[in-house]
């Protein structure tokens, strides 16, 4: 017995360590590498994962967004650790989109999340992304999202803070959202997720 569990435990350690290179997420140059692992060495993904929301109770509009760490998730090219996530959006009081019923879902492909991604931005040179708040080399996170119902995805730029009070927030801003890729005419033309600038509050 204590053959066959030397014998497994010496399988999981050689699966663990099978992807080669193991590269960190923060010197990653955008060019992947098959069957690499894009790891978030420094566990930089971290401080974002959590469930934040943003809620204006004057037009009873409100924005819940949920944030998972998932490690050694294979794309089909290269393993890698991402966040993964899943919203709702109300707006003057109507529900617009809901997709938090998709979080525990393991797809195949984490890809298929409505909030995926993993790039970690530590300058300000992404012209997209520019903070004039930020400090030097601080850390922010670039996702994409996705609205199902235009089927068009957008950038989601997060930088984690926190408000006067201590309370831990991030601010979030859409932009860049693509044009609808689907042929179904019965699809809404309209990006319907909020591409202002928003803080959250994180529960």
């Amino acid at each position: 017995m204590k053959r066959y569990i030397l014998i497994f435990v010496f399988f999981i350690s050689t699966y663990s360590f099978s992807q080669t290179p193991v590269i960190d997420l923060l010197n990653n140059d955008g060019f992947s590498t098959a069957n690499a692992y894009y790891k978030d060495v420094n566990n930089l993904l971290d401080p974002f994962e959590g469930t934040y929301i943003y809620s204006d109770i004057t037009t009873n509009t409100s924005f819940k967004v949920v944030l998972v760490k998932k490690t050694l998730q294979f794309n089909g090219r290269y393993y890698e650790d991402i966040i993964i996530g899943e919203y709702q959006y109300i707006e003057n009081g109507v529900e617009k989109a809901n997709t938090l019923n998709e979080l525990t879902l393991n797809y195949s492909n984490p890809n298929r999340h409505n909030i995926v991604g993993n790039v970690l931005i530590n300058d300000n040179n992404y012209r997209r992304a520019k903070c004039d708040d930020c400090i030097p080399n601080e850390i922010r996170l670039l996702l994409t999202i996705n609205d199902d119902l235009s089927q068009r995805y957008a950038f989601l730029i997060l930088r984690g803070t926190t408000d006067l009070a201590g309370q831990e927030i991030i601010k979030i801003k859409i932009a860049n959202i693509s044009r609808s890729f689907s042929d179904n005419p019965n699809l809404s033309l309209d990006f319907v997720l909020p591409f202002t600038e928003l803080t959250l509050i994180k529960q």
